[in-house]
């Protein structure tokens, strides 16, 4: 009876998997931090996955560090091309990240890594909200199908662009938001 190999997964030489989905992972992570450390910013990565993969610090044109951050929710795929016309990536969102992106007061990012072209689509996610009503949740349900604009390409402008709308948003927040 010829020996069979031995599983690494089990018995006595069990060890840990890399998987395809930790490279896409750690591939969606650096395309993104590139572009981050490109704009002249500073990025926090998670050791925990609570809802947000990295923050994103952002400095004035001087270097000086600002207030608020843009909270980052990182995606990453082998997929095929967006589905029919092109123009939108669809990602079913975790209803509990749903809630907890559309009370964040800083701005939340998805962005979605597609691995076959190593390009990053970013959406701003609370904006997304105000926009498309049809973007919420059945009552009951465990995800609700976000679309990404295929148009939205994650660049150096990209998150200088970003800068802007979070500083935007501290100045409609006020500097006594805190009471």
């Amino acid at each position: 009876m010829a020996k069979q190999p031995l599983d690494p997964g089990r018995g006595p030489d069990a060890r840990k998997r890399r998987t395809r989905e930790h490279v896409l992972a750690d591939l969606s992570l650096v395309h993104v931090q590139y572009y981050i450390a490109n704009a002249g910013f500073i990025w926090d990565v998670s050791a925990r996955d609570y809802g947000y993969d990295l923050s994103v610090i952002t400095c004035d044109p001087t270097g000086y560090v600002e207030p608020g951050a843009i909270l980052i929710q990182l995606k990453a795929t082998d997929a095929a091309d967006p589905p029919g016309d092109g123009r939108f990536f669809f990602y079913d969102v975790d209803v509990r990240d749903y809630n907890l992106w559309a009370s964040e007061p800083n701005p939340v990012y998805l962005i979605l890594y597609h691995a076959r072209t190593r390009r990053a689509f970013w959406l701003y996610f609370q904006r997304y909200l105000r926009e498309d009503s049809a973007a919420r949740p059945r009552p009951g349900a465990r995800s609700v199908r976000i679309a990404v604009p295929a148009g939205n390409r994650v660049s150096t402008a990209f998150f200088r662009h970003a800068r802007r709308l979070k500083q935007q948003a501290i100045r409609r927040m006020g500097a006594d938001h805190h009471g």
